[in-house]
């Protein structure tokens, strides 16, 4: 695996795997719950710490990646009620990779990887 950004986790002894999908509006939330061959296994990437636009898919995400906040902001608080793995605060070391690219959060380390096994 290569190792794609660092950031704040919120939980710990937690690994998840899924495919990385990038929500910037409300529109990108509707068109996830619009679409019946969505995976089931999305981590979403937002850039707000505040993006409640997520609330109507939240409890179906495999984890969370945003750009900005730490581990008491409102994204942070929900993904635990909810205990979906997730890093706040997130810094890429190099290019982003695209949506539907397999990606490991690991919590303990409190990276993102490429899966490319």
């Amino acid at each position: 695996m290569t190792e794609l950004a660092r950031g704040a986790s919120i939980f710990s002894g937690v690994t998840v795997r899924g495919r990385l999908r990038r929500f910037s509006t409300p529109d990108d939330v509707i068109a996830m719950l619009d679409d019946d061959h969505a995976p089931d296994d999305v981590i979403a990437l937002v850039d707000d710490a505040g993006a409640t636009f997520l609330a109507p898919i939240e409890a179906d995400l495999a984890g969370i990646l945003c750009r900005s906040g730490d581990i008491e902001s409102h994204l942070a608080i929900v993904s635990r009620d909810f205990r979906i793995p997730a890093l706040m605060n997130l810094t890429f070391t190099g290019d982003e990779p695209a949506d539907g690219v397999v990606v490991e959060i690991d919590c303990d380390a409190a990276t993102l990887s490429l899966v490319t096994e």
